[in-house]
């Protein structure tokens, strides 16, 4: 277990973690409420806020790596669930940014986009649990 700095500076990946799942939460509304009746104002902010929530996403994962490797040796980088899930969780947004491209041209990838948003922000949430026990206290 880290001590001093390299324990302050462990905690860094955990804090960018829990700003990115508030921000993937937010961006998550914004397309929920899109979907309502008059909503459809809604889905400029949605695809504006939706590539900071890409960007927060891959943050997080080089984060955790890097966090891991420099001030955890304690623990194994890809060494648990909570690395396998988070990687699901960085392929499921990057799959609904790619999917986004398609949004206007496909029902299909209509009734996918929100399903595969929503599959990335419950496996977000369920990352809070699988990292609260690696957090360096």
């Amino acid at each position: 277990m880290p001590s001093g700095i390299p324990r302050v500076l462990a905690f860094l990946h955990p804090a960018i973690a829990l700003v990115t799942l508030a921000l993937l939460f937010h961006v998550a509304s914004i397309g929920l409420r899109s979907r309502e009746r008059g909503g459809q104002a809604l889905r400029p902010k949605h695809a504006q806020r939706a590539p900071w929530a890409l960007a927060a996403v891959l943050l997080t994962l080089v984060s955790g790596i890097v966090a891991t490797w420099l001030w955890r040796p304690d623990l194994k980088i890809a060494g648990g669930a909570h690395f396998w899930i988070g990687l699901l969780v960085t392929a499921l947004v990057v799959t609904g940014a790619i999917l986004s491209r398609w949004l206007p041209e496909s029902a299909r990838v209509k009734r996918i986009h929100p399903a595969v948003g929503l599959l990335a922000l419950l496996f977000a949430a369920l990352q809070v649990f699988y990292g609260m026990p690696l957090l360096p206290f």
